[in-house]
């Protein structure tokens, strides 16, 4: 959902990356994951890049600082529904990546999320290379079966 960034204030604010489709998510009472750690929001104020949140138990700038750059997740069945042909990074991570003639060139180590689109972050034998998330270059995604079909442009997985 989320990314915790630099204290703000005195009194255990911290400021949020909003990484969320769904940033209501973040409201008093909320249960969510900072980190390992289950928290409860206990405030919210917008601010000019994200939000600013208290969790209970973080009472001061010390407390907030502990937070710091740690991730802000919830349960996966708490996740809203997807879209067809929509998916969470976390389910593509750890994919084979095949060509359209069934080659192994790699494995999606990540996802880079963008703007315009995101990019599919594939290790190969020769590094990493970032793939477009887009059906013209990556038209199979088959979850259950492992693995993404990739379309391979002139030189993206040979000179890596």
């Amino acid at each position: 959902m989320g990314r915790v960034g630099r204290p703000h204030g005195l009194v255990g604010f911290v400021t949020i990356e909003v990484l969320t489709d769904a940033p209501g998510r973040f409201r008093p009472g909320a249960s969510v994951f900072v980190g390992d750690e289950r928290m409860t929001v206990k405030a919210v104020r917008a601010a000019d890049r994200g939000l600013l949140v208290r969790f209970e138990g973080c009472d001061d700038r010390d407390a907030a600082e502990r937070l710091r750059g740690r991730e802000v997740t919830i349960e996966p069945h708490e996740r809203r529904a997807l879209e067809e042909e929509e998916f969470w990074p976390d389910q593509l991570e750890g994919l084979e990546v095949r060509l359209p003639d069934g080659t192994v060139v790699g494995s999606v180590v990540g996802v880079v999320e963008g703007p315009a689109q995101d990019r599919l972050v594939v290790e190969t034998g020769h590094g990493r290379v970032e793939v477009p998330f887009v059906v013209a270059l990556v038209p199979d995604v088959r979850i259950d079966d492992g693995y993404v079909v990739v379309e391979p442009l002139p030189g993206l997985f040979n000179e890596a």
